[in-house]
């Protein structure tokens, strides 16, 4: 994810029933309680806000047969026009740790405009301003652990980039199953302030 949720944010939650009536605030995810989600397609909404029940990011986690952890996320640039920017990669889980080295030519980008692939100029310049956001974690490790938090399906991170903790890369998420609509946020000030669903 860096993984990704906090690459696109600068880029990653309901645990399994039997993991949530076991777990406590404070307690870190398990390698196996990573995999699960995985394996279910579960999302990540990052920086939850119940009043507009909405999010900053929303990433879809899941297990490929090699058994790393694919992640696609999604974020709003803006909502009118309706500009959407999709990033995926993938982290192997190590120890109780989902980690990756970031190479950002391998960065896979998408953008779409109003529902639509963006033009090609569009997306050209808006992967160049991607990538140079990304470009100080080029070729360096980066390491997530999930956290319980004090309600169920709450996550919240910590990341490392060759192995030094990173809090400015950190944020909190809602655990959500991939069969629920989620709203994303606008990232820009834009006229129209509503949020866009996923």
């Amino acid at each position: 994810m860096l993984a990704l949720p906090a690459l696109a944010a600068g880029l990653l939650a309901l645990m399994p029933e039997p993991a949530q009536s076991r777990a406590t605030a404070g307690q870190r995810l398990t390698a196996t309680e990573l995999r699960d989600i995985a394996r279910r397609e579960m999302l990540l909404c990052e920086n939850y806000v119940a009043a507009t029940d909405d999010c900053d990011i929303i990433t879809l986690l899941r297990l490929t047969p090699e058994g790393a952890v694919a992640e696609t996320s999604t974020l709003l640039v803006s909502e009118t026009p309706n500009l959407q920017v999709y990033i995926a990669d993938s982290s192997q889980i190590e120890g109780d740790r989902l980690c990756s080295k970031l190479d950002i030519s391998r960065v896979n980008f998408a953008f779409t405009l109003d529902g639509q692939p963006a033009p090609p100029a569009t997306s050209a310049a808006l992967q160049l301003l991607f990538m140079a956001q990304l470009a100080e974690l080029d070729g360096k490790t980066l390491c997530q652990a999930f956290f319980h938090g004090d309600r169920p399906g709450e996550l919240r991170e910590e990341i490392t980039v060759d192995g030094q903790r990173r809090t400015d890369l950190e944020s909190t998420y809602v655990l959500r199953e991939g069969s629920e609509r989620l709203k994303l946020r606008p990232q820009a000030d834009t006229e129209d302030k509503g949020t866009t669903q996923l």
